[in-house]
């Protein structure tokens, strides 16, 4: 209240980035840790036992796992070419879009679903898709998403790279004015919350994988921004 600063609002205190949220979302992933069968309980309301498969991945499925990721990239490169020609006209850019914020939300990327996710956790921790498991007319075992295991060779289960993807929306919000940042946020936790259920419904993912692509990315990305833009 009346403080040097306007009373502006850093992003970690907007509604969905407050204290109340983080332990909602701490509690889940407690939960799905000490009781595993909850990912197998929420995974088989979409696997019929008669057919032995989960939901067909219609034209709107399809479309989220393979059309959105390139419609992101495309709006990161758009992002990038706008700063870029502004820097070499020396016409400027807004300033939601510096170079400060433009190398922010490529190292989001970078970092999260790049490094982390992909790179790291979908290729050594050995967790097997929904699909894979004995449960759902598979060969692999079921394991917990604590336990690195040998089950799936290569672009395993934990965590979901779509899902982390789109959590990564987050950094883009955080380029909205202040006056809709707080929209902004919900609407990125809403889309990434979408897309990992598309991926659940379908037998590719299991809840944990979901919520805890989340716990990675969104964080991080906070983080990101306080170290690289600020409130500068």
């Amino acid at each position: 209240m009346g403080g040097g600063d306007g009373g502006a609002v850093t992003p970690m205190r907007t509604p969905l980035g407050g204290l109340w949220s983080c332990r909602m979302v701490l509690a889940l992933l407690l939960l799905l840790v000490a009781f595993p069968q909850i990912d197998l309980g929420v995974s088989g309301l979409f696997y019929d036992q008669s057919t032995g498969r989960f939901v067909s991945e219609g034209p709107l499925l399809n479309f989220l796992r393979k059309g959105v990721p390139p419609v992101l990239y495309g709006v990161l490169v758009f992002l990038g070419l706008q700063w870029l020609g502004g820097w070499l006209t020396g016409a400027g850019t807004p300033k939601a879009l510096d170079g400060r914020r433009v190398a922010f939300v490529v190292t989001a990327l970078a970092l999260g679903p790049g490094l982390i996710v992909n790179g790291v956790l979908k290729e050594w921790w050995g967790r097997a898709r929904p699909g894979d498991i004995l449960t759902f007319g598979g060969e692999a075992r079921f394991t917990p998403p604590w336990m690195m295991t040998d089950q799936c060779a290569s672009n395993c289960s934990f965590v979901s790279g779509h899902a982390a993807m789109a959590f990564w929306t987050v950094a883009l919000a955080l380029l909205v004015p202040r006056p809709w940042r707080g929209a902004a946020i919900a609407a990125a936790l809403a889309f990434g919350a979408v897309m990992g259920a598309a991926r659940i419904v379908v037998g590719g993912h299991f809840l944990s994988d979901v919520a805890f692509a989340g716990l990675i990315v969104v964080p991080l990305t906070f983080w990101l921004y306080r170290v690289m833009v600020g409130d500068r």
